[in-house]
């Protein structure tokens, strides 16, 4: 009986680890790399199946998204600064809670993104096709300045 009780403890101690979001990254500062799950792409300290290229972006397009954002319905905007943006999606079908930091540098021209899932060991490819999503929506004239 001891042993399951461990057993469930343990369980959920490594389920409430898994569904907590990132820790908030301060505009300019680095967003916080994947783990070494196959559910997680980052612009920044990507590497092998994590890695993705920025979004490029001027100021007028980084204001539409933030827009766009905003009138989402399975996403929820937790903190959000001038030029930083932290979201909470819920994935259609299961309501899966992922999250997606984007970090803005007017300068470079580019947003850093991250997308990350709280559960599962892969993400069969949803925060890639979520980032890809908004640099077709960059891209497009639904954002205009």
């Amino acid at each position: 009986m001891k042993t399951y009780l461990f057993c469930i403890a343990l369980l959920m101690v490594t389920v409430v680890g898994c569904t907590s979001a990132p820790e908030q990254s301060r505009s300019g500062s680095v967003l916080p790399p994947c783990g070494g799950l196959p559910n997680c792409v980052n612009s920044y300290s990507g590497t092998g199946s994590s890695a993705i290229a920025p979004l490029r972006a001027t100021t007028a397009q980084w204001q539409g998204l933030r827009r766009w954002l905003a009138q989402q319905e399975n996403w929820s905007i937790t903190v959000e600064t001038p030029r930083f943006l932290q979201a909470v999606v819920k994935t259609p079908l299961m309501q899966f809670r992922d999250d997606v930091q984007l970090d803005f540098n007017p300068d470079a021209g580019e947003i850093q993104v991250r997308s990350s899932s709280r559960l599962g060991i892969s993400d069969m490819g949803a925060n890639r096709a979520r980032v890809e999503k908004l640099r077709a929506q960059l891209a497009s004239e639904k954002i205009a300045p």
